[in-house]
């Protein structure tokens, strides 16, 4: 098309603007910005990660966007608001602020509630319950909208993501518990056990067998949570009432609903949210309420009621419950935002009996990273005048939990933990960056499992437990931490050697990350696996570039704090 021909047909777009709306000047002017245009702009600034830093180019996006959608601009008048979300959530993913995340979620439900018969609006339920699930740690928000999915958008493509998000919650959909074979007609309740936490309590249902079971919540003037559980009996020592008293949760009531089901009640001073997920060998379902304690509980000591010598389900019981021994308590972090990094906790993965990686020339991952970690530790004294701790300072084993309580312990605002990759294949080289989460590829899973020490199979065991506990892990920090520190690697890197493969930033289920509660990485700095790189990972040089470059990402990552969060 001439650019003639495109000159007239804005102006008979104009025109038409003028005669079917009555469009004023100003409505005119604004309409000559397109959408096109617009979202040209917002792909050049996702792409480039220095424009991401300053938070007013994203809000330049977003107010060209609210602009235009005051033109009702027919068929993209849902882009328009769906980029709008996109463009607050990829704020709100720079910033880490709740309030920008919050936005986000706003403007994706907006979407479906103003164009419900887009094909963009299951992809922004879906999106909004995403946050409410991971973000705001909102369960019960996350269900509705994944039910909303599951009820509107039958042949939707988020319809079977949505639904199985849905059962993994526990609900409102009636779930069935996982099993292993065929399961019997009935099961028997055995024991109830409850544990007192800060903000949340937990109790656990032990069944003689798998059962199928169905959560809600009753209305009345205090909250209340069921579970059904169907061809269920209660143990006849089970009392009908079991008083809790913490603040939290008043007490358990156990009952027959009907012939089919029997019906646990859970009658609560407060509730922002619950959890329900069912655990076998031996059977029995966890549920965690959350809320605010009343304050003459506040200081209660945290506590396990049950039967003697019965397993312990606190988070920490069940993951050791986990394949894994090693697995460690999920914290919740209790760091502000924007208090500025003083303690930077460095971990030189394996060590002592523990050797890591081997390379073809025998070099060990557990001297290579000790060495790394001591240059790093420098290099973060001396660049941001904070205080460094290693994990380890000689060749000693230490277990993978024992690593990131050490850090919870001191209270460090960052954990970096330092290894080198290794793979099947001589050729595989590169350098990548791993934050906490669940792996999104079969690679990343691999990578995850040497790590651990565990397989792959053990891998997916340890992500199905996990997929309920990762809301309050600081996933979007770690994230951008990842960001910085890979892209500062790759760039000081590559002037100073050939073959410098960027394999980007990855997501798995690291033991090593999953009990740190601040934001936390682990840098796979090369392959030892591959004799080039086994030898530049054995050299001071190498080891010292790759420390300066990390300093470098998390200055950057910092700086990254102070222009983002704040107007």
């Amino acid at each position: 098309m001439s650019a003639v021909n495109r000159f007239f047909k804005q102006i008979l777009l104009v025109l038409c603007l003028v005669l079917l709306w009555g469009a004023s000047p100003v409505d005119i002017a604004r309409a000559a910005e397109t959408y096109q245009q617009i979202r040209a702009d917002y792909q050049t600034l996702v792409k480039s990660a220095q424009l991401q830093r300053q938070r007013v180019n994203w809000e330049k996006i977003i107010n060209r966007l609210e602009r235009i959608e005051t033109t009702r601009l027919g068929d993209s008048a849902d882009d328009v608001t769906f980029l709008k979300a996109k463009t607050w959530h990829g704020l709100a993913f720079a910033s880490g602020s709740k309030d920008d995340f919050s936005r986000a979620r706003e403007a994706y439900r907006a979407v479906a509630s103003r164009f419900p018969g887009s094909n963009l609006a299951d992809d922004a339920l879906f999106r909004a319950a995403e946050l409410s699930q991971d973000v705001f740690a909102e369960t019960v928000t996350a269900r509705q909208l994944y039910q909303s999915i599951v009820d509107n958008y039958p042949t939707a493509d988020m319809h079977a993501r949505a639904r199985e998000r849905l059962t993994r919650l526990g609900g409102p959909l009636e779930v069935a518990a996982p099993k292993t074979e065929p399961v019997d007609d009935s099961s028997t309740l055995q024991n109830i056990r409850y544990w007192s936490g800060p903000d949340s309590t937990r109790t656990v249902l032990d069944l003689s067998n798998s059962v199928r079971f169905q959560a809600n919540q009753l209305g009345g003037k205090r909250p209340r949570v069921y579970v059904d559980l169907w061809g269920a009996e209660a143990n006849a020592s089970i009392a009908a009432k079991i008083s809790v008293e913490d603040g939290l949760l008043q007490q358990i009531r156990t009952s027959r609903f009907d012939g089919e089901r029997l019906r646990v009640v859970f009658d609560l001073y407060d509730l922002s949210d619950y959890k329900i997920f069912f655990l076998e060998d031996p059977y029995r379902l966890v549920v965690d309420v959350q809320g605010k304690r009343l304050p003459a509980a506040k200081g209660k000591t945290p506590e396990m009621r049950s039967l003697p010598d019965h397993r312990d389900d606190s988070i920490a019981g069940i993951l050791e419950q986990a394949p894994s021994s090693d697995l460690p308590v999920l914290h919740i972090p209790q760091h502000q935002q924007n208090e500025g990094i003083k303690l930077i906790v460095v971990d030189a993965g394996h060590g002592g009996r523990d050797p890591g990686a081997v390379g073809p020339n025998k070099i060990l991952e557990k001297n290579i990273t000790l060495k790394m970690a001591k240059y790093l530790a420098d290099k973060l004294r001396k660049e941001l005048k904070c205080e460094v701790r290693l994990t380890r300072t000689d060749d000693r084993y230490l277990k993978l939990r024992d690593r990131t309580a050490f850090a919870n312990k001191v209270g460090a605002d960052l954990f970096i933990s330092l290894h080198a990759n290794a793979s099947a294949s001589r050729k595989a080289y590169g350098v990548e960056t791993y934050f906490l989460n669940l792996s999104k590829n079969n690679q990343a899973a691999a990578v995850a499992a040497r790590e651990n020490g565990t397989s792959l199979e053990e891998v997916g065991h340890l992500e199905a437990i996990l997929f309920d506990l990762m809301a309050n892990a600081k996933i979007n920090e770690s994230s951008r931490l990842a960001s910085e520190v890979q892209q500062a690697l790759i760039s000081g890197l590559k002037p100073h050697y050939s073959y410098i493969r960027d394999l980007g930033v990855r997501q798995g289920p690291f033991h090593v990350l999953l009990g740190a509660t601040m934001p936390s990485v682990l840098v796979e700095s090369a392959f030892i696996s591959n004799r080039r790189e086994e030898k530049r990972l054995n050299s001071s040089a190498y080891q010292k570039r790759v420390a300066n470059a990390i300093v470098t990402g998390v200055k950057r990552y910092v700086e990254t704090l102070e222009q983002v969060a704040h107007r």
